[in-house]
């Protein structure tokens, strides 16, 4: 089997977000120098090209084309919580609706949604109408990203914990398979969120099958979704990558990381070590 390419967030190199077009410009220019073989558009960087998205896109654009690294995937607005205000939710999804249209402008492949499921106590939880508020939540977004050509994404969820047993509608494969199903995408597997409900890896994704179209590669202790990298917390990767093998995965293996504390003298240092654990990580996939 072929090696899968490496991917991350364009957020890994330590140039300011108060110039957006020189932050593209310069992360793409970095991750294309430490062996990255695509880039992640992530979602604050659409929210900060504000109404001017398409001087922005273009630019973005540009800049990949000087750099030779693509854009291939991102990440669309999330975090709009069911009970918001109307206006508030009006104004989400306008920006999740001029997202998708810039992300089908900068060619990405994919492009992930969040559910905008919550985490409940079981003694409030009820699973039909948790699957019809995601379902109300994402239908306008998958039939807009049909009609312009956009393949979106859903993300798998993580509980948060607390004094009593808990449940998040999207946490489990079984109700994440089901709302790709029903929307007719894809899935975007994040290890972290599934490390900290409690799955085992490889037949969660085995349960996933074919439905998986991309990645977010993260580790940590299954306590906090702390998006630290692979063998800093405590996910069996052997277990996970034989999990990616068994499906048949082919798309690209994309990190997910908090990397804004990582000091810039350490950027480059930080990110060599990303793409070299990368490669360990692949050659698990054969064994």
């Amino acid at each position: 089997m072929a090696k899968l390419r490496i991917s991350t967030s364009l957020n890994l190199h330590d140039a300011s977000r108060d110039n957006i077009a020189e932050y593209i410009s310069k992360g793409l220019i970095f991750h294309k120098k430490m062996g990255f073989d695509a880039v992640d558009m992530p979602s604050p960087l659409f929210k900060g090209m504000g109404d001017k998205w398409e001087e922005g896109i273009a630019h973005a654009l540009l800049e990949s084309e000087k750099a030779g690294i693509r854009f291939e995937q991102c990440h669309l607005p999330f975090g709009i919580k069911p009970d918001a205000p109307a206006e508030e939710q009006e104004a989400f999804n306008a920006s999740v609706h001029a997202a998708i249209d810039a992300a089908k402008m900068l060619g990405v492949s994919y492009a992930v949604v969040h559910p905008n499921s919550v985490t409940m106590p079981l003694s409030e939880y009820d699973e039909k109408a948790q699957h019809d508020l995601v379902m109300a939540h994402l239908s306008p977004f998958a039939e807009h990203a049909q009609r312009v050509g956009l393949n979106i994404v859903v993300e798998n969820m993580r509980y948060v914990y607390g004094n009593e047993p808990v449940h998040r509608y999207c946490g489990e494969p079984e109700e994440l398979c089901r709302v790709a199903d029903e929307l007719g995408i894809g899935i975007c597997w994040d290890f972290g969120h599934a490390n900290i409900n409690g799955l085992k890896q490889s037949d969660a994704l085995k349960y996933v099958g074919k439905r998986l179209k991309m990645l977010h590669v993260n580790d940590n202790h299954a306590y906090h979704d702390t998006h630290v990298p692979p063998f800093i917390g405590k996910i069996d990767w052997q277990d996970a990558m034989q999990g990616l093998s068994a499906v048949g995965y082919q798309g690209l293996f994309n990190y997910e990381l908090a990397a804004i504390r990582v000091p810039g003298a350490a950027k480059e240092d930080f990110a060599r070590y990303l793409v070299n654990t990368a490669h360990v990580l692949l050659d698990m996939m054969d064994n």
